[in-house]
């Protein structure tokens, strides 16, 4: 695979795929400036050559009209930014590169066409580089040797929280996992291999919102078409591991004491992400404009607006990387929201063919997901949802069968 000549616009994509978490960046070799760099680079360059040798997209069906409003939301809110904010105008537009080359990834996707077998490949070998990455950071941590140097000790939840890259594509390749079962695969030992695999880093990832919706939504995927009979089997024995097992487990005794006391300090003190949610809807907003066209991204140490405001986090707690749906009310108005909101609808009701079917669960748990995190504004998330939205709607006239058979004797 490796020793193939790879096509320009695919050795692109993998570029892209791998800058936008700088390249695991072992030993730190990278600095954080650098790594935007590589990452703005690859889609940059991707842009070029999708413009230059891609297909025309006046026969593709996807959400245009939604797209388009969002893309020009985000270019919009450069100006609230400026005027209403006092942040120069290049530093505006800078802070709101990332997202406009984000989002656009998926236009990119949309004209280079690439095969559906291609990008799962890549999917599966990003995960599995994800995991020994992981086992190495736990193993030399503190001293991590990939990704960031300055991730602090945290066991609050029983066990070293360390990134888990990539962690919801782990969740799109346990929904695929589960979709090739209920298509009777002939390799099911393999598939549910993987979905353990899946299942492990899902929960090393010490994420509650991803644990508990990967759990629940791959169980409603994987029982919806069997008996009831095998239905109450499963329930029984979840019931059985949730009353017996999981009480033995030190890491769930300290993520439900953990879950335990934030709700009994929720009664005397707000829940931080309903706080955050109504701080960035409606408290924070600056005048009756910004609630529509948005606020505008903040430089966070280059202008005195991104300093306020990190002063500001600094003090309440309120990130709207938590509470990503609320964060696009806050940078891009109601507008953008109703875009995106959307666009993610049309990807999950939108009809597919069968070996389709796990995409429509993935995009519910990225719906869930950008209640209380950061799935819209970290940049290498909106990257990996681009792709999502591209399996919809750039994939559809490929050979279900003909991709399939290719991806297993990969």
């Amino acid at each position: 695979m490796f020793t193939e000549y790879i096509p320009m616009k695919e050795a692109l994509f993998i570029l892209t795929l791998f800058a936008s978490i700088g390249f695991f960046n072992p030993m730190q070799i990278f600095s954080e400036q650098t790594v935007k760099l590589l990452y703005y680079l690859c889609v940059c360059f991707s842009i070029v050559v999708a413009y230059i040798n891609g297909r025309d997209l006046h026969g593709i069906h996807y959400p245009r009209k939604a797209y388009w409003l969002f893309m020009i939301m985000i270019v919009v809110s450069i100006y609230p930014a400026s005027a209403y904010h006092s942040q120069p105008f290049l530093i505006s537009v800078m802070t709101t590169v990332p997202y406009i080359l984000s989002y656009a990834y998926l236009l990119v996707m949309l004209k280079t066409a690439l095969p559906e077998r291609f990008i799962l490949k890549w999917i599966f070998i990003a995960c599995g580089l994800a995991v020994p990455v992981y086992f190495v950071n736990l193993l030399t941590f503190p001293n991590v040797f990939f990704g960031s140097g300055d991730i602090l000790e945290d066991l609050s939840r029983g066990i070293l929280r360390l990134p888990v890259e990539y962690i919801i594509l782990f969740v799109l390749v346990l929904f695929y996992a589960i979709n090739r079962i209920l298509l009777q695969d002939g390799a099911r030992g393999k598939w549910y291999a993987v979905i353990s695999g899946c299942m492990v880093m899902i929960i090393l990832s010490v994420t509650r919102q991803i644990i508990l919706y990967s759990i629940i939504l791959g169980g409603l995927f994987f029982f919806k078409r069997v008996s009831w009979a095998k239905k109450l089997t499963f329930i029984t024995i979840m019931l059985i591991v949730g009353f017996y097992v999981l009480p033995m487990i030190p890491a769930y005794n300290t993520m439900l004491e953990l879950s335990k006391d934030q709700i009994e300090s929720s009664d005397e003190k707000e829940n931080v992400r309903i706080g955050a949610w109504r701080y960035y809807t409606f408290e924070n907003q600056t005048n009756d404009i910004t609630p529509i066209i948005g606020n505008g991204v903040p430089s966070f140490g280059n202008s005195v607006w991104g300093s306020l405001f990190d002063n500001e986090i600094e003090d309440n707690g309120y990130l709207y990387a938590d509470v990503s749906w609320a964060g696009i009310i806050y940078l891009f108005g109601w507008i953008a929201f109703a875009a995106m909101l959307i666009i993610i609808l049309k990807a999950i009701f939108k009809r597919k063919p069968p070996h389709h079917e796990y995409l429509t669960y993935w995009f519910i748990f990225i719906l869930l997901s950008g209640i209380g995190a950061g799935v819209f504004v970290y940049p290498h998330q909106i990257l990996c949802i681009m792709i999502g939205l591209y399996l919809i709607y750039g994939t559809a006239d490929e050979e279900n069968s003909d991709y399939n058979t290719q991806l297993q004797q990969s």
